[in-house]
């Protein structure tokens, strides 16, 4: 279970928009919040808009969960922690915060797949 969390977070910290949409199940059960979200983004074709323009957004981009709590009951796992930030925009701006951070998986065809990511700002 940590290995697809540590998938995840990997794959935003390269940009790799192909390997961010190969950690998620692909329908509309799927959903997102992020930090800087107004509302829950739901279904696979409105998460994956939100991830497509971040290598167009973000020179660089890091993202790591600090001492994840990880529970597993049957074929859904979710992990809690808090995700430490730290990119730079495309127009220069800077990028650091830390965020309150749950991810839920569920195991489809022996793969882990993320079904929801919510990031909510530490005040």
């Amino acid at each position: 279970m940590l290995a697809a969390n540590t998938q995840v977070e990997q794959a935003f910290s390269k940009l790799d928009v192909k390997a961010i949409e190969a950690t998620w199940a692909q329908d509309g059960s799927v959903s997102v919040i992020h930090p800087a979200s107004k509302v829950p983004i739901a279904g696979w074709e409105a998460v994956q808009k939100s991830y497509a323009d971040h290598p167009v957004r973000y020179k660089d981009f890091s993202v790591v969960m600090d001492n994840p709590q990880i529970a597993v009951n049957g074929n859904i796992a979710w992990v809690v922690g808090v995700e430490k930030v730290y990119a730079h925009r495309a127009n220069g701006d800077v990028l650091d915060i830390s965020a309150l951070a749950t991810n839920i998986f569920e195991k489809r065809s022996d793969k882990w797949l993320l079904v929801h990511h919510h990031a909510s700002r530490m005040p």
